[in-house]
């Protein structure tokens, strides 16, 4: 029970509701209450209709709690007494559609899913509103709403039994497992291993992080981990789970603030049933860090206070003064109760106010990390028709809504990973949002933010309003809470977007090869050496092939090189230069070196080694010595394990992993529907970084990136927000294109072909073949466009200004979004969650 809890008032409350009588036009349609739904017919053709709220009537009781602060009401339950009467009406989005709500099909399915909704706060169910915030307090967050972050890695598994039975002649019996982490109350799992074929003593050494936040402790959620055998056309067997308590784990010296080695057996889902096998496992829970020696030497919300015992002290203070107005004769003991609670309430909130106005505390780099977008103003496209422009320039704008506003939506990604979508707000020039999401995040100081803007659209790919680059590095220089306008730049759209972000750090202090990026390229110099009288004469002659999770390159050996042994103990690519191989999901994959040689057969593997890129950090470069092995190369890819069969020798090589996104990763970015809108972003991202340092160059801005002409009135957040957004400090860019905010050099052989699917947006060439006197002829015309033709296209310009040829190319898409998803038909998929969005 809080400490100012006061007393509580009951009501009853009659509400109505009636849409306008007058809806002849769509733009004043949308000032009622409305809803956007969506119909995929066969063949995924989307039919958009429109849903009127026409009027509502019921009955709800309010409980609401006194406060003695402004104002003066605290927490609001609200509950609804009986089902509420909802009329709506759903119009197809077309010039003369008609109300199809007499249709019995859709009339049946919107009603009962409006029906739906509402019962959720149908008595006995409620909703409880904190009024205090919401009337008096700031539209941001303040503070994360997890409570600390619960870390699971997943060893190895072994004695379970076999999910997929022997046919005699034909198949022995075995699995193919993996492991999922989830809550099991909640039945949905939260994270997934690789999947292993074909084994049944497997080793994954991988890592989760699972958020703890109010929704699991409210329900006292369990941890469930359990292990699955993959199917390829069926449904998955369940091989037994591990269930623990999750308060109890929180409370437990043994994981509470360290990792706990385990090993438990699995159960089966019914009780009473026995289920083999075994899982050697480690978990920990970390909670928020609070306030540190560092951060109250550098707090901004009370300057006074520089050590816990002045805030203590102040505390004291405070709480005794309020104690003493709400004193009561001969309730002594009552007084001191309530003076111990307000104590602890008032140190936690001084606490958290003083953390979110320092940075994030030195030595603690792992942290929860929240963004919420708020609301966008100003939004409209751009007016590409100049006879259009100067018709409505007088009213586009100050209108809101209307048939030519854009249907906005936004997407979040982190470290060039998409983790959020909101809801899109049609046809609306100030879409409020109030959406956010949280996620666990490595290193504050190597994170990368975008937000994209995209407008929903019919028939044709969304294209992109507009991105807002946030290197988290920068944004939580000063302080961990930030509020503000960021313009929105390099699409088809104009617009300032309001965010707020909030970082707290959390008591893991994990090494520093655990702080990197998932995707990334790991760059391996030429001349990987062997030992003088490492290896044999077999492997010696052998070429090397390197192997990522999604790619491989060769080397070749090289003559008279690596001393001593004379011919082929040195290995080479064919250009001389380093190799670049790309990684998805760094952290479960290796770096497979195959020595091969040709048989009469084919090609067979002679030896092999790995190197678990979960071993290396980021943007350091290793000079590593690996054990050269003769056994199953399928197998030592696959599974983690110590000995992979007999060693023949070791070699010599040097490596850097390049955290991100880059130039190799080009080809497979352009097959994976997922990474095309975060291609795209990079690349926007990248030519507006480019733009930024030409202006520099030019003295159009200055070095700092900002103008001497700021208002010294404007807020923190808002001139953070400006310096951000406008590409200042932004990014580097490496040879290979990776676009990144950190300091690290790259060498210069390293064979990267520019930003992720992009070939023709560069300065490179940019006044060749040019006339005399600036004049351009027809040949050099289409040179230039040819050359800047995926930056003016994205910008729908050039060919794409016309509806027809953007209709052609998003049918174009959906026809390879049919082939890829055909092929993923016949692959294993793990049980990983989908998209987190707003609905």
């Amino acid at each position: 029970m809080e400490a100012e809890e006061g007393d509580f008032i009951n009501l009853e409350v009659a509400i109505g509701y009636r849409a306008r009588s007058s809806m002849k036009k769509f733009q004043d349609r949308v000032k009622d209450m409305h809803l956007l739904l969506a119909f995929y017919l066969p063949g995924r053709i989307k039919v958009p209709v429109w849903v009127d709220l026409r009027g509502i009537v019921g009955t709800l009781r309010l409980r609401l709690q006194l406060a003695p602060d402004p104002p003066f009401f605290a927490l609001c339950t609200l509950t609804f007494l009986g089902q509420p009467k909802v009329d709506i009406s759903c119009v197809p989005l077309n010039k003369k559609g008609l109300n199809i709500m007499d249709l019995p099909l859709i009339s049946n399915f919107v009603q009962s899913s409006v029906d739906a909704a509402m019962a959720e706060y149908v008595a006995p169910k409620s909703l409880t509103l904190d009024l205090k915030d919401m009337l008096a307090g700031d539209d941001f967050k303040k503070d994360t709403s997890a409570r600390g972050v619960l870390v699971v890695r997943i060893k190895r598994g072994y004695e379970f039994k076999a999910g997929d039975p022997s046919i005699p002649l034909i198949s022995e019996g075995g699995s193919d497992p993996y492991v999922s982490v989830g809550w099991a109350k909640l039945g949905k799992a939260m994270w997934s291993t690789r999947i292993l074929e074909k084994e049944m003593e497997p080793c994954w050494e991988e890592q989760a992080y699972l958020l703890v936040t109010p929704d699991e402790l409210n329900v006292d959620e369990r941890l469930r981990v359990q292990l699955w055998d993959s199917d390829r056309f069926t449904a998955d067997d369940d091989l037994g789970r591990i269930e623990l308590d999750l308060k109890q784990l929180m409370r437990d010296p043994e994981s509470n603030g360290r990792m706990q080695a385990r090993k438990d057996g699995f159960r089966a889902l019914k009780a009473g049933e026995d289920m083999p096998g075994k899982l050697e496992w480690e978990l920990g829970y970390f909670s928020k860090a609070r306030i540190q020696q560092c951060q109250f030497e550098q707090q901004t919300y009370d300057k006074k206070v520089r050590s816990a015992e002045q805030l203590q002290q102040k505390v004291n203070e405070v709480c005794r003064n309020k104690v003493r107005e709400a004193h009561i004769k001969g309730s002594e003991s009552r007084d001191e109760e309530e003076l111990t609670q307000q104590k602890a309430q008032e140190k936690r909130s001084r606490e958290d106010a003083m953390i979110i106005s320092a940075p994030p505390p030195h030595g603690l780099p792992s942290g929860i990390f929240s963004i919420q977008i708020h609301q966008i103003t100003g939004l409209e496209l751009q007016t590409l028709n100049k006879t259009h422009s100067e018709r409505s320039g007088e009213t586009y704008d100050n209108a809101e809504t209307g048939d030519e506003m854009p249907s906005a939506y936004c997407t979040v990604m982190i470290n060039h990973g998409k983790v959020f979508r909101t809801r899109t707000k049609p046809k609306n020039a100030r879409p409020f949002y109030n959406a956010g999401v949280e996620r666990f995040v490595p290193d504050w100081q190597n994170c990368e933010v975008y937000v994209a803007v995209r407008d929903a659209r019919v028939r044709e790919d969304d294209p992109l309003l507009g991105i807002v680059h946030l290197p988290l590095g920068e944004v939580f220089k000063h302080r961990s809470q930030i509020n503000g306008f960021y313009p929105l730049t390099g699409g088809v759209g104009f617009g300032r977007i309001r965010l707020s972000m909030v970082w707290r750090s959390v008591q893991l202090r994990a090494p520093g090869r655990d702080l990197g990026w998932q995707y990334g390229t790991l760059e391996v110099r030429s001349g990987i050496r062997a030992e003088v009288g490492g290896l044999g004469a077999e492997l010696r002659g052998c070429k090397v092939r390197l192997h990522s999770d999604i790619t491989f390159v060769k080397m070749y050996p090289a003559a008279g090189k690596g001393g001593g042994e004379g011919e082929g103990t040195t290995w080479e690519s064919k250009k001389g230069g380093s190799v670049s191989l790309p990684y998805k999901k760094r952290y479960c994959s290796p770096l497979a070196l195959e020595f091969t040689k040709h048989g009469a057969l084919g090609t067979k593997t002679a030896g092999f080694a790995v190197l678990w890129l979960r071993e290396i950090p980021d943007e350091e470069e290793m000079v590593l010595t690996l054990p050269v092995w003769k056994g199953d190369f399928k197998r030592a890819r696959a599974c983690c394990v110590e000995v992979c069969g007999e060693r023949v020798g070791s070699i010599t090589l040097t490596v850097t992993f390049w955290s991100g996104l880059g130039g190799a990763h080009s080809r497979w970015a352009n097959k994976e529907e997922s990474m095309a809108e975060v291609v795209e972003v990079l690349q926007v991202a990248r030519d507006n970084m480019e733009t930024n340092a030409s202006a520099r160059r030019a003295g159009v801005v200055d070095e700092e990136g900002g103008s001497s002409s700021e208002e010294g009135d404007s807020s923190d957040e808002e001139q953070s927000a400006e310096h951000h957004a406008s590409g200042g400090g932004a990014g580097k860019t490496r040879p290979d294109g990776d676009l990144k905010t950190t300091e690290g050099k790259r060498a210069n052989g390293v064979n990267g072909e520019g930003t992720v699917g992009d070939d023709d947006d560069g300065d490179k060439g940019s006044h060749d073949g040019s006339s005399k006197g600036g004049k351009q002829s027809l040949l050099d015309s289409a040179r230039e466009y040819k050359r800047h033709m995926k930056s003016e296209h994205r910008r729908h310009r050039g060919l794409m200004q016309w509806r027809i040829p953007r209709t052609a190319n998003h049918a174009v898409h959906k026809v390879e979004s049919a082939g890829a998803k055909f092929g993923g038909l016949f692959k294993r998929h793990a049980r990983e969650p989908d998209l987190e969005t707003e609905a």
